[in-house]
């Protein structure tokens, strides 16, 4: 729309003085309305040089007499703006076009070119089908012929550190996973049990249990502590022991220590406050001064 009209110029002064009137700037109307500065003011002006097709600016118009609390307006400036459409091409119903700076994202709607076969879906979810079948029958396989054991599951820290994982065991058989501060449960039923293999050797490990509640903090090496926290009664946490173990007891007296498989017993009974423990790999501990 390229052609100014008095109407609409008039139109567009007496939005100008009721927009003033409520003292409501035309930067207040782009930050509430976010329509483009200079279509406001084009509007306010009747000047409509540049202006998408009618039907945008329509509106454009609706949303700033909202604004400004001016739709008793809404109905001449619809009929100016119709009136003026028509005379631009006159006996030519236009249909809406789009702006230049939109994209056409939808198409033309012409049918569809020849040659061109739609996918179906039937190989869709034959894929999908084979996908679950394999990782199914892999699953099983490494269960009943490759020794699989899910409560020995490795669990694998992946933040690029070699802090150990730990693995809770609690009063009702579930084994509990923490990862980085976050528990991972899996459920062990008797039937998996019932079919564990001969124990193997028993690899360097220390493993806390809570007598009772008992606060730890547990280090291995230099690195910085892999558990600080409150280690509920009747449950127990398990690490490999690849370095020697810092331990802190907030009470010695609640909790017991099996060190490779060794039952080393409560850690200390007649304990009144908080103590350190060193634990080796080779089997070997001792109580540290630091705290």
């Amino acid at each position: 729309m390229t052609e100014n009209d008095d109407a609409l110029v008039v139109l567009g002064q007496t939005l100008t003085e009721r927009r003033e009137a409520i003292g409501m700037t035309l930067e207040t109307v782009f930050d509430r309305t976010k329509i483009r500065p200079e279509y406001l003011r084009g509007i306010e002006n009747g000047n409509y040089e540049g202006f998408p097709e009618t039907v945008y600016i329509k509106g454009f118009v609706r949303t700033y007499l909202k604004l400004i609390d001016a739709e008793d307006m809404q109905e001449e400036f619809m009929s100016q703006l119709d009136r003026l459409d028509r005379k631009q091409v006159p006996g030519k119903k236009q249909e809406p076009r789009q702006p230049k700076n939109m994209k056409n994202i939808l198409g033309n709607g012409s049918s569809i070119p020849k040659g061109f076969k739609p996918a179906s879906h039937f190989w869709l979810f034959l894929v999908l089908v084979a996908a679950l079948l394999g990782t199914g029958g892999y699953v099983w396989y490494a269960v009943n012929y490759a020794g699989l054991d899910l409560r020995n599951l490795k669990l694998f820290n992946f933040s690029g550190t070699t802090s150990p994982v730990s693995a809770i065991s609690t009063a009702s058989g579930d084994v509990i996973a923490d990862i980085n501060g976050e528990a991972v449960s899996v459920t062990v039923s008797d039937d998996e049990s019932q079919d564990e293999e001969p124990e193997q050797p028993v690899s360097p490990s220390l493993e806390i249990r809570a007598v009772n509640d008992v606060w730890l903090s547990v280090a291995f090496g230099n690195a910085q502590p892999v558990f600080r926290r409150t280690l509920r009664r009747g449950d127990s946490v398990r690490w490999d022991l690849n370095a020697p173990a810092r331990v802190v007891f907030g009470r010695p007296s609640a909790a017991q220590v099996v060190l490779n498989g060794q039952d080393l017993g409560v850690v200390n009974p007649s304990a009144k406050r908080s103590e350190t423990y060193i634990y080796n790999s080779d089997g070997t501990f001792r109580r540290s001064g630091r705290n």
